[in-house]
């Protein structure tokens, strides 16, 4: 039972964040979610400050491994790159849910180092997923030069960011087609429509 209930206070933990902040969550408010005493919370983890980064863990492996599933089987190129992002851009509860998970995460780094070690450590298999949906698509970067998967992930954040914090009229296809854009440039981007994709499934482009 102890990995499962640990999951189940993660995922509870994850809610709570995502709805109060870092700083408004409290054990208590975590317990309640997860349908757990307090004293639950305090054998699995540390502290709070443990709680919660473990949150962010648990939502991040479990988001990757979502992207992951969603690229596996389809060549490099176009429509791989193409389904990342429809994946991290899905809109459904869990995603909205995992994106206001981060930003509430990011801000919190800013006076916690400790925190900003976690993402770190994140962040790198998130740029892997990041290098893969882009192999064959981008040349290797010259020495010195921002990463691509650096770049990438900066344009998805900040417009993600600004969809959910702002009246702005961005929805998922425009921001991955602006994402496709500034990343690859202006011919790169096509609609993938449903009669490409059978056209992609069966060899062609």
């Amino acid at each position: 039972m102890g990995p499962i209930r640990r999951e189940q206070i993660c995922r509870a933990a994850a809610v709570v964040i995502s709805r109060e902040g870092f700083a408004g969550s409290t054990m208590r408010m975590v317990a309640e979610e997860a349908g757990v005493s307090t004293g639950m919370l305090n054998h699995y983890f540390v502290n709070r400050q443990d709680l919660l980064t473990q949150a962010l863990v648990y939502v991040s492996e479990r988001t990757q491994d979502r992207y992951r599933e969603a690229i596996v089987d389809i060549p490099a190129g176009m429509e791989r790159l193409t389904a990342l992002l429809d994946a991290t851009l899905s809109g459904d509860e869990e995603m909205t849910e995992t994106w206001r998970l981060w930003i509430n995460a990011y801000a919190e780094a800013v006076r916690l180092p400790e925190l900003r070690h976690t993402i770190e450590a994140r962040l790198h298999s998130w740029w892997e997923l990041i290098d893969l949906a882009l192999e064959g698509l981008v040349p290797a970067p010259a020495p010195g030069e921002i990463p691509v998967a650096w770049r990438f992930d900066a344009m998805l954040n900040g417009l993600a960011i600004q969809a959910l914090t702002s009246e702005a009229p961005l929805t998922p296809a425009k921001i991955r087609d602006e994402v496709i854009r500034a990343t690859l440039g202006d011919a790169k981007v096509r609609p993938i429509t449903s009669a490409r994709r059978k056209r992609v499934a069966a060899g062609g482009r």
